[in-house]
């Protein structure tokens, strides 16, 4: 991370860059085209772009060819050599490079062979998922990089394959405990596909539909709920939560980085998934978000039963077990969490406000952006700084900011948010350049935070005291 901030200074203090004519001193980048004996290619699914290519990146003090070998092991985990160039793509080289020992792979229903790629420095970082596969139209309608896979059929015919350990799956790799853990994936499976056809069928719907009900997107959609019924202090509740989840999650998957059952017995994988598994996340998330509107429902002094939070969450829990994205252990972690955030949000809930709690949060997430390759750490520092300064500057005063906002503050909240995300869709799909991408994603939090501690107030609020915003600090001063 250290090198993504490091970017992301020079990034935001640079206005132009130009570039030297091609030489060899100037080569910017270096790639690795890794193939078998079948024609596939070894790739990477980035987590930034969400897009497939060939493992490489950036040329430092190294040379290129070095530095290609050095990002596929970053990558991929895999071991290679370089034997030689194999093209050149503006300022960059494309290396005919070679495993040095068998490459790992089961075949999966999606038309790819997996790599056992998880003890990768990047995985889970950078990288979602490795696989081999062969070139063509969905490798080209994913690709960060067109060009290069166009010319994969042409560089195929001269390149050195490497040899391939082909595997039904990577039970061979995994502990004992591992392969335990799975087996209660299976045995789940199983037990769900053994009951009669009519229940079955709607079972299998029902656990096929239920991790929508734990996405990390209930999130911002609870915002413009929390602004309509509560004001900043619930929407402010909202991102509490969230910041607190994503930094506890991201971590303890990094940290214990255990496998996902279908990495290892591919044959359990009903649905995708990326990353670690340790903690669910979206068990998480469920958790915490219906523990949330559990929570609003009793404030409100209507009637509110521990359905309301513990039937969708769980819900979401065994439909994680059934899809063999995650095992059991992982769930009840992931549930865990999402207690412990709630307990926490409501411990603090008279300082949500408070520009040192946000301040706090900030100074807390700055160690893991600097130590993590992970994006998601430096997003979330970004929010809580902007966010710390602009409760800091809007001085909320106690009896405005629980008033409910009603229909206007949804809209106002919810046009934001949406219109911001679609912006940086926009930018991840038309940018290739990770850095690029870091940047505006990176700009949109600080954007974020200023929209719902500010503009939401100023435009979505009835009140004329609310509205004054950042004002009211220069006023209070006057007087």
């Amino acid at each position: 991370m250290r090198r993504y901030v490091i970017a992301l200074l020079l990034s935001l203090f640079t206005l132009s860059t130009s570039f030297a004519q091609e030489t060899t001193e100037n080569i910017k980048g270096a790639a690795c085209l890794v193939s078998d004996d079948q024609g596939r290619v070894l790739v990477t699914h980035d987590i930034l772009n969400n897009r497939i290519s060939i493992p490489g990146g950036y040329v430092d003090s190294d040379n290129p060819a070095d530095a290609a070998i050095r990002e596929t092991l970053e990558e991929t985990g895999i071991p290679v050599i370089a034997v030689g160039e194999l093209a050149r793509m503006g300022n960059a080289i494309l290396f005919d490079c070679q495993a040095t020992s068998s490459i790992p792979v089961a075949n999966t229903q999606y038309n790819k062979a997996a790599v056992a790629a998880w003890e990768a420095e990047h995985f889970g970082r950078e990288v979602r998922a490795v696989y081999m596969m062969k070139p063509n139209q969905e490798m080209l309608d994913n690709a960060r990089f067109p060009e290069q896979v166009k010319l994969f059929p042409t560089l195929l015919e001269s390149a050195t394959s490497s040899p391939i350990e082909s595997l039904d799956d990577f039970s061979a790799l995994a502990s004992p405990f591992t392969v335990w853990n799975a087996g209660l994936n299976r045995g789940f499976q199983q037990a769900v596909l053994a009951l009669p056809a009519p229940t079955a069928t709607v079972l299998i719907k029902l656990l096929d539909n239920s991790s929508a009900l734990g996405s990390g997107v209930l999130f911002f959609l609870l915002i413009p709920l929390a602004m309509a019924t509560g004001g900043i202090k619930r929407a402010a509740e909202v991102l509490f939560v969230t910041i607190v989840a994503t930094v506890i999650v991201t971590f303890g998957k990094l940290y214990f980085g255990v496998p996902r059952p279908f990495y290892v017995f591919p044959d359990l994988q009903l649905s995708g998934a990326s990353g670690f598994a340790f903690p669910s996340g979206h068990t998480a998330t469920a958790f915490a978000v219906w523990g949330l509107v559990y929570s609003w429902i009793k404030q409100s002094g209507r009637r509110a039963t521990l359905a309301i939070w513990l039937v969708p969450a769980t819900l979401v829990a065994l439909s994680r077990v059934y899809l063999g994205v995650h095992y059991v252990t992982d769930v009840i972690a992931g549930a865990v969490v999402g207690v412990l955030v709630i307990l926490l949000a409501q411990s603090l809930s008279q300082r949500m406000l408070s520009s040192r709690l946000w301040l706090t949060m900030g100074a807390l997430c700055v160690p893991f952006a600097l130590t993590q390759i992970q994006p998601l750490f430096l997003y979330c520092t970004a929010f809580s700084f902007a966010f710390a300064a602009v409760s800091y500057l809007s001085k909320y005063p106690p009896e405005q900011s629980s008033v409910p906002m009603r229909a206007k503050g949804f809209v106002v909240s919810f046009t934001g948010v949406a219109l911001l995300a679609a912006a940086l869709y926009v930018v991840s799909q038309v940018s290739r350049s990770s850095i690029e991408i870091l940047v505006s994603n990176t700009l949109g939090m600080v954007i974020l935070a200023i929209w719902l501690g500010w503009g939401t107030l100023k435009w979505g609020s009835k009140t004329r005291s609310t509205k004054a915003g950042f004002s009211k600090t220069k006023s209070s001063k006057t007087r």
